[in-house]
Protein backbone atom coordinates (compact mmCIF):
# COMPACT_ATOMS: atom_id res chain seq x y z
CA UNK A 1 0.00 0.00 0.00
CA UNK A 2 1.38 3.25 -0.51
CA UNK A 3 -0.97 5.67 1.33
CA UNK A 4 -0.77 9.62 0.66
CA UNK A 5 -0.82 10.94 4.21
CA UNK A 6 -1.37 9.19 7.70
CA UNK A 7 -4.64 9.16 9.12
CA UNK A 8 -6.50 7.93 12.19
CA UNK A 9 -10.24 8.19 10.77
CA UNK A 10 -13.28 7.03 12.64
CA UNK A 11 -16.60 6.85 11.13
CA UNK A 12 -19.73 8.44 11.65
CA UNK A 13 -23.16 8.27 11.68
CA UNK A 14 -24.61 9.63 8.38
CA UNK A 15 -28.19 10.58 9.47
CA UNK A 16 -30.98 9.73 6.98
CA UNK A 17 -34.19 12.08 6.33
CA UNK A 18 -36.53 9.09 6.10
CA UNK A 19 -37.91 6.80 9.01
CA UNK A 20 -36.00 3.74 9.29
CA UNK A 21 -37.50 0.92 8.61
CA UNK A 22 -37.50 -1.79 11.44
CA UNK A 23 -35.26 -5.02 11.07
CA UNK A 24 -35.27 -7.97 12.73
CA UNK A 25 -31.87 -8.02 14.38
CA UNK A 26 -32.19 -11.77 14.47
CA UNK A 27 -31.95 -12.42 10.98
CA UNK A 28 -28.81 -14.31 9.64
CA UNK A 29 -27.02 -12.51 7.16
CA UNK A 30 -25.42 -14.76 3.90
CA UNK A 31 -21.31 -14.38 4.44
CA UNK A 32 -19.51 -12.75 1.56
CA UNK A 33 -15.82 -12.63 2.66
CA UNK A 34 -13.91 -15.94 2.57
CA UNK A 35 -9.98 -15.04 3.34
CA UNK A 36 -9.83 -11.38 5.23
CA UNK A 37 -9.69 -11.41 8.67
CA UNK A 38 -9.88 -7.79 8.94
CA UNK A 39 -13.09 -7.46 6.62
CA UNK A 40 -16.75 -9.01 6.80
CA UNK A 41 -19.45 -8.58 4.72
CA UNK A 42 -22.89 -9.91 5.25
CA UNK A 43 -25.94 -9.59 2.50
CA UNK A 44 -29.32 -8.76 3.86
CA UNK A 45 -32.44 -8.81 2.11
CA UNK A 46 -32.34 -5.04 2.22
CA UNK A 47 -29.02 -4.27 3.15
CA UNK A 48 -25.08 -5.39 3.78
CA UNK A 49 -23.36 -5.27 6.90
CA UNK A 50 -19.92 -4.29 6.62
CA UNK A 51 -17.51 -4.90 9.32
CA UNK A 52 -13.92 -3.30 9.97
CA UNK A 53 -10.96 -4.27 12.47
CA UNK A 54 -10.53 -1.02 14.21
CA UNK A 55 -6.56 -0.91 14.05
CA UNK A 56 -6.36 1.08 16.75
CA UNK A 57 -7.83 -0.54 19.21
CA UNK A 58 -6.04 -3.18 21.61
CA UNK A 59 -9.39 -5.20 22.31
CA UNK A 60 -10.19 -5.97 18.66
CA UNK A 61 -13.20 -4.02 18.16
CA UNK A 62 -14.77 -3.60 14.80
CA UNK A 63 -16.42 -0.40 13.04
CA UNK A 64 -19.92 -1.50 11.33
CA UNK A 65 -21.41 -0.34 8.21
CA UNK A 66 -25.02 -0.37 6.98
CA UNK A 67 -25.45 -0.03 3.23
CA UNK A 68 -28.54 0.07 1.96
CA UNK A 69 -30.06 0.79 -1.81
CA UNK A 70 -33.05 1.50 -0.41
CA UNK A 71 -34.72 3.02 2.77
CA UNK A 72 -32.43 2.85 5.58
CA UNK A 73 -32.66 -0.33 8.27
CA UNK A 74 -33.37 0.10 11.38
CA UNK A 75 -30.43 -1.82 12.56
CA UNK A 76 -27.51 -0.67 14.43
CA UNK A 77 -24.42 0.57 13.00
CA UNK A 78 -21.49 3.29 13.23
CA UNK A 79 -22.36 4.43 9.46
CA UNK A 80 -25.26 4.14 6.99
CA UNK A 81 -24.60 4.39 3.62
CA UNK A 82 -26.78 4.80 0.55
CA UNK A 83 -25.60 2.94 -2.68
CA UNK A 84 -24.72 2.72 -5.08
CA UNK A 85 -22.33 5.52 -3.89
CA UNK A 86 -22.02 8.10 -7.06
CA UNK A 87 -18.61 9.93 -6.36
CA UNK A 88 -16.00 8.72 -3.89
CA UNK A 89 -12.76 10.51 -2.29
CA UNK A 90 -10.05 7.92 -1.92
CA UNK A 91 -6.71 8.36 0.60
CA UNK A 92 -5.10 5.26 -0.91
CA UNK A 93 -3.41 3.67 -4.00
CA UNK A 94 -4.72 0.56 -2.58
CA UNK A 95 -8.08 1.83 -2.90
CA UNK A 96 -7.87 2.63 -6.38
CA UNK A 97 -7.94 -0.47 -8.76
CA UNK A 98 -11.55 -1.74 -8.05
CA UNK A 99 -12.72 1.81 -9.39
CA UNK A 100 -11.05 1.53 -12.00
CA UNK A 101 -12.29 -1.56 -13.04
CA UNK A 102 -16.02 -1.55 -11.83
CA UNK A 103 -16.56 1.82 -12.22
CA UNK A 104 -13.82 4.37 -12.46
CA UNK A 105 -16.15 7.43 -12.99
CA UNK A 106 -17.21 6.94 -9.56
CA UNK A 107 -13.84 8.26 -8.25
CA UNK A 108 -14.00 12.24 -7.96
CA UNK A 109 -10.56 12.50 -5.80
CA UNK A 110 -7.86 11.51 -4.36
CA UNK A 111 -4.60 12.90 -2.30
CA UNK A 112 -1.24 13.80 -4.61
CA UNK A 113 -2.61 12.21 -8.50
CA UNK A 114 0.86 12.10 -9.22
CA UNK A 115 0.81 9.17 -7.03
CA UNK A 116 -1.09 7.32 -9.70
CA UNK A 117 0.26 5.22 -11.76
CA UNK A 118 -3.13 3.99 -14.04
CA UNK A 119 -2.83 5.42 -17.50
CA UNK A 120 -7.26 5.81 -17.43
CA UNK A 121 -7.60 7.49 -13.87
CA UNK A 122 -4.46 9.86 -14.83
CA UNK A 123 -6.63 11.06 -18.28
CA UNK A 124 -9.60 11.14 -16.02
CA UNK A 125 -7.03 13.80 -13.83
CA UNK A 126 -6.11 15.35 -16.53
CA UNK A 127 -9.84 16.25 -17.64
CA UNK A 128 -10.90 17.35 -13.98
CA UNK A 129 -12.58 14.42 -13.39
CA UNK A 130 -10.79 13.36 -10.78
CA UNK A 131 -9.58 16.33 -8.17
CA UNK A 132 -6.59 16.12 -6.08
CA UNK A 133 -7.04 16.91 -2.89
CA UNK A 134 -4.03 16.87 -0.87
CA UNK A 135 -1.96 19.37 0.79
CA UNK A 136 1.03 19.58 2.61
CA UNK A 137 0.63 16.96 5.41
CA UNK A 138 -2.93 16.36 4.62
CA UNK A 139 -5.80 16.46 3.24
CA UNK A 140 -7.41 19.66 1.56
CA UNK A 141 -10.61 19.62 3.51
CA UNK A 142 -12.39 22.07 1.79
CA UNK A 143 -12.04 20.97 -1.90
CA UNK A 144 -13.31 17.77 -0.74
CA UNK A 145 -16.43 19.13 0.64
CA UNK A 146 -16.78 21.20 -2.69
CA UNK A 147 -16.40 17.73 -4.53
CA UNK A 148 -19.93 16.58 -2.33
CA UNK A 149 -18.80 12.70 -2.40
CA UNK A 150 -20.94 9.98 -0.85
CA UNK A 151 -18.15 8.40 0.97
CA UNK A 152 -14.40 9.23 1.52
CA UNK A 153 -12.42 5.90 1.76
CA UNK A 154 -9.64 6.17 4.33
CA UNK A 155 -7.41 4.01 6.30
CA UNK A 156 -5.91 4.24 9.98
CA UNK A 157 -2.07 4.71 10.24
CA UNK A 158 -1.94 7.50 12.97
CA UNK A 159 -3.64 10.04 14.84
CA UNK A 160 -4.54 13.13 12.13
CA UNK A 161 -7.98 13.00 12.33
CA UNK A 162 -8.65 16.48 13.45
CA UNK A 163 -8.24 17.77 9.86
CA UNK A 164 -11.40 15.91 8.79
CA UNK A 165 -13.73 17.16 11.51
CA UNK A 166 -15.19 19.57 9.05
CA UNK A 167 -15.72 16.74 6.62
CA UNK A 168 -17.73 14.20 9.38
CA UNK A 169 -19.53 17.34 10.70
CA UNK A 170 -20.76 17.87 6.99
CA UNK A 171 -22.32 14.21 7.19
CA UNK A 172 -19.85 13.00 4.64
CA UNK A 173 -19.57 9.13 5.53
CA UNK A 174 -16.09 7.76 6.36
CA UNK A 175 -15.42 4.27 5.65
CA UNK A 176 -12.34 2.92 6.75
CA UNK A 177 -10.25 -0.14 4.91
CA UNK A 178 -7.29 -1.42 6.49
CA UNK A 179 -6.25 -3.41 3.61
CA UNK A 180 -2.76 -3.24 4.33
CA UNK A 181 -2.79 -5.30 7.59
CA UNK A 182 -3.93 -8.31 5.74
CA UNK A 183 -1.11 -11.26 6.09
CA UNK A 184 -3.01 -13.43 2.85
CA UNK A 185 -2.45 -12.50 -0.24
CA UNK A 186 -6.57 -13.24 -1.21
CA UNK A 187 -7.05 -11.64 1.74
CA UNK A 188 -6.28 -8.68 0.73
CA UNK A 189 -7.00 -8.92 -2.50
CA UNK A 190 -10.83 -9.86 -1.30
CA UNK A 191 -10.89 -6.24 0.05
CA UNK A 192 -12.27 -5.30 -3.48
CA UNK A 193 -15.49 -6.61 -2.54
CA UNK A 194 -15.96 -3.38 -0.30
CA UNK A 195 -15.96 -1.54 -3.06
CA UNK A 196 -18.00 -3.61 -5.39
CA UNK A 197 -20.65 -3.54 -2.48
CA UNK A 198 -20.33 0.31 -2.31
CA UNK A 199 -21.28 0.52 -5.49
CA UNK A 200 -23.96 -2.03 -5.02
CA UNK A 201 -21.88 -3.99 -7.76
CA UNK A 202 -21.50 -7.12 -5.77
CA UNK A 203 -21.67 -9.87 -8.14
CA UNK A 204 -19.18 -7.98 -10.40
CA UNK A 205 -16.42 -7.64 -7.54
CA UNK A 206 -17.43 -11.65 -6.52
CA UNK A 207 -16.68 -12.51 -10.29
CA UNK A 208 -13.68 -10.50 -10.79
CA UNK A 209 -12.23 -12.25 -7.37
CA UNK A 210 -12.59 -15.39 -8.14
CA UNK A 211 -10.67 -14.97 -11.41
CA UNK A 212 -7.68 -13.58 -9.95
CA UNK A 213 -8.45 -16.70 -6.58
CA UNK A 214 -8.50 -19.59 -9.40
CA UNK A 215 -5.44 -18.27 -11.10
CA UNK A 216 -3.67 -17.44 -7.61
CA UNK A 217 -4.57 -21.25 -6.65
CA UNK A 218 -3.11 -22.79 -9.98
CA UNK A 219 0.12 -21.04 -9.72
CA UNK A 220 0.30 -22.22 -6.06
CA UNK A 221 -0.09 -25.82 -6.75
CA UNK A 222 2.06 -26.06 -9.66
CA UNK A 223 4.99 -25.28 -7.19
CA UNK A 224 3.21 -27.20 -4.44
CA UNK A 225 5.57 -30.56 -5.19
CA UNK A 226 8.96 -29.32 -5.86
CA UNK A 227 11.61 -30.43 -3.53
CA UNK A 228 13.99 -27.70 -4.63
CA UNK A 229 13.29 -24.94 -2.39
CA UNK A 230 15.62 -21.68 -2.91
CA UNK A 231 16.35 -19.84 0.08
CA UNK A 232 15.09 -16.24 0.50
CA UNK A 233 16.18 -13.06 2.20
CA UNK A 234 13.40 -10.27 2.26
CA UNK A 235 13.28 -6.46 3.82
CA UNK A 236 15.34 -3.38 4.17
CA UNK A 237 17.57 -1.12 6.36
CA UNK A 238 16.28 2.13 7.30
CA UNK A 239 18.50 3.54 9.59
CA UNK A 240 20.45 0.76 11.77
CA UNK A 241 17.42 -1.12 11.72
CA UNK A 242 16.32 -4.27 8.86
CA UNK A 243 12.70 -4.71 8.80
CA UNK A 244 12.33 -8.02 7.55
CA UNK A 245 8.65 -9.47 6.91
CA UNK A 246 7.68 -11.88 9.97
CA UNK A 247 6.77 -15.26 9.31
CA UNK A 248 3.23 -14.75 8.97
CA UNK A 249 3.46 -11.52 7.16
CA UNK A 250 2.05 -10.57 3.53
CA UNK A 251 5.61 -11.19 1.71
CA UNK A 252 6.13 -14.41 3.78
CA UNK A 253 2.84 -15.96 2.49
CA UNK A 254 4.15 -15.02 -1.24
CA UNK A 255 7.42 -16.71 -0.77
CA UNK A 256 6.12 -19.53 0.97
CA UNK A 257 2.99 -20.12 -1.79
CA UNK A 258 6.06 -19.31 -4.89
CA UNK A 259 8.16 -22.70 -3.21
CA UNK A 260 10.69 -20.92 -1.57
CA UNK A 261 12.06 -20.89 1.67
CA UNK A 262 11.58 -18.26 4.26
CA UNK A 263 14.39 -17.71 6.37
CA UNK A 264 12.21 -16.52 9.09
CA UNK A 265 9.21 -18.47 8.04
CA UNK A 266 9.45 -19.83 11.66
CA UNK A 267 8.29 -16.44 13.72
CA UNK A 268 4.98 -16.33 13.98
CA UNK A 269 4.29 -12.55 13.49
CA UNK A 270 2.57 -10.79 10.93
CA UNK A 271 4.35 -7.48 10.74
CA UNK A 272 7.96 -6.64 10.79
CA UNK A 273 10.49 -7.55 12.37
CA UNK A 274 13.29 -5.15 13.79
CA UNK A 275 16.81 -6.76 13.68
CA UNK A 276 20.30 -5.87 13.69
CA UNK A 277 22.32 -5.81 10.35
CA UNK A 278 24.19 -8.39 11.94
CA UNK A 279 21.67 -10.83 13.07
CA UNK A 280 20.32 -10.46 8.89
CA UNK A 281 23.90 -11.29 7.76
CA UNK A 282 24.05 -14.63 10.29
CA UNK A 283 20.94 -16.07 9.31
CA UNK A 284 21.02 -14.59 5.25
CA UNK A 285 24.30 -14.21 4.42
CA UNK A 286 23.78 -17.41 1.79
CA UNK A 287 20.53 -16.58 0.92
CA UNK A 288 20.16 -17.32 -2.80
CA UNK A 289 17.20 -14.84 -3.30
CA UNK A 290 17.14 -11.23 -2.03
CA UNK A 291 13.41 -10.10 -3.15
CA UNK A 292 12.17 -6.57 -2.05
CA UNK A 293 15.33 -4.06 -2.21
CA UNK A 294 13.02 -1.08 -1.81
CA UNK A 295 12.97 0.92 -4.94
CA UNK A 296 16.41 0.51 -5.77
CA UNK A 297 16.96 -0.01 -9.56
CA UNK A 298 20.97 -0.59 -9.29
CA UNK A 299 23.52 -3.11 -7.46
CA UNK A 300 25.80 0.10 -7.31
CA UNK A 301 22.96 2.01 -5.78
CA UNK A 302 21.88 -0.52 -3.63
CA UNK A 303 26.07 -0.63 -2.23
CA UNK A 304 26.18 3.20 -2.40
CA UNK A 305 23.39 3.57 0.17
CA UNK A 306 25.08 0.93 2.33
CA UNK A 307 28.69 -1.44 1.49
CA UNK A 308 27.90 -3.97 3.67
CA UNK A 309 24.92 -5.36 1.35
CA UNK A 310 27.80 -6.88 -0.73
CA UNK A 311 28.44 -9.33 1.85
CA UNK A 312 25.72 -11.22 1.00
CA UNK A 313 25.78 -14.24 -1.85
CA UNK A 314 22.35 -12.51 -3.29
CA UNK A 315 24.31 -9.37 -4.10
CA UNK A 316 27.31 -10.97 -5.45
CA UNK A 317 25.47 -13.48 -7.73
CA UNK A 318 23.26 -10.81 -8.62
CA UNK A 319 20.00 -12.06 -7.60
CA UNK A 320 18.29 -9.04 -5.95
CA UNK A 321 15.04 -7.99 -6.82
CA UNK A 322 12.88 -4.75 -6.76
CA UNK A 323 9.40 -3.95 -7.19
CA UNK A 324 10.49 -1.58 -9.94
CA UNK A 325 9.38 -2.84 -13.29
CA UNK A 326 6.56 -0.60 -13.59
CA UNK A 327 6.82 3.10 -12.77
CA UNK A 328 5.80 5.69 -14.54
CA UNK A 329 7.67 9.62 -15.04
CA UNK A 330 5.83 11.12 -11.83
CA UNK A 331 7.31 8.00 -9.82
CA UNK A 332 4.17 6.50 -9.51
CA UNK A 333 4.92 2.41 -8.62
CA UNK A 334 2.12 0.21 -10.12
CA UNK A 335 3.48 -2.75 -7.55
CA UNK A 336 1.90 -0.33 -4.98
CA UNK A 337 -1.34 0.12 -7.00
CA UNK A 338 -2.64 -2.69 -8.79
CA UNK A 339 -0.32 -5.01 -7.33
CA UNK A 340 -2.15 -5.36 -3.74
CA UNK A 341 -5.24 -6.26 -5.93
CA UNK A 342 -3.87 -8.75 -8.49
CA UNK A 343 -2.25 -10.95 -6.03
CA UNK A 344 -1.78 -13.88 -8.81
CA UNK A 345 0.28 -11.44 -10.97
CA UNK A 346 2.22 -11.09 -7.67
CA UNK A 347 2.70 -14.34 -6.93
CA UNK A 348 4.09 -15.42 -10.66
CA UNK A 349 6.41 -12.95 -10.09
CA UNK A 350 7.90 -14.54 -7.66
CA UNK A 351 7.58 -17.93 -8.97
CA UNK A 352 9.54 -16.74 -12.12
CA UNK A 353 12.25 -15.63 -9.41
CA UNK A 354 12.45 -18.62 -7.72
CA UNK A 355 11.67 -21.06 -10.23
CA UNK A 356 12.44 -19.25 -13.67
CA UNK A 357 11.93 -22.33 -16.22
CA UNK A 358 8.35 -23.50 -14.26
CA UNK A 359 5.85 -21.15 -15.99
CA UNK A 360 5.07 -21.72 -19.46
CA UNK A 361 5.21 -17.26 -19.13
CA UNK A 362 8.53 -16.57 -17.55
CA UNK A 363 7.99 -12.87 -17.71
CA UNK A 364 7.31 -10.77 -14.50
CA UNK A 365 4.82 -7.91 -14.04
CA UNK A 366 5.93 -6.05 -10.94
CA UNK A 367 9.68 -7.25 -10.34
CA UNK A 368 12.94 -6.62 -12.08
CA UNK A 369 16.69 -7.75 -11.19
CA UNK A 370 18.97 -4.68 -10.23
CA UNK A 371 21.50 -3.76 -12.71
CA UNK A 372 24.91 -4.29 -11.54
Amino acid sequence: MRPSFNLFIIPILFLACSQPKRVDETEIGKPLIQYSKKLSIDEFENYYKVRVLNSSSTDSSFFTYILHPNEKPKVEGDAYIQIPIKKAVCLSTSHLPPFTILNKSALAGFPNTNLIFNKELLQLVDVGKIQDVGRKNGVNVEKTMTIQPDVVMAFSMGSSMEQLKPLQKAGIPIILNVDYLENSPLGRTEWLKLTAVLLNQYHAGDSLFRTIEAAYNKIKSSVAKIADQPSVLAGMMYGDIWYVPGGESFAAHFIKDAGGDYLWSENSESGSLELSFESVLSTAQNAKYWIGAASFTSLKDLENSNNKYTLFDAFQHQKVYSYTKRVNQNGANDYLESGFLRADLVLKDYVNLLHPRLLDDSTTTYFEVLNP
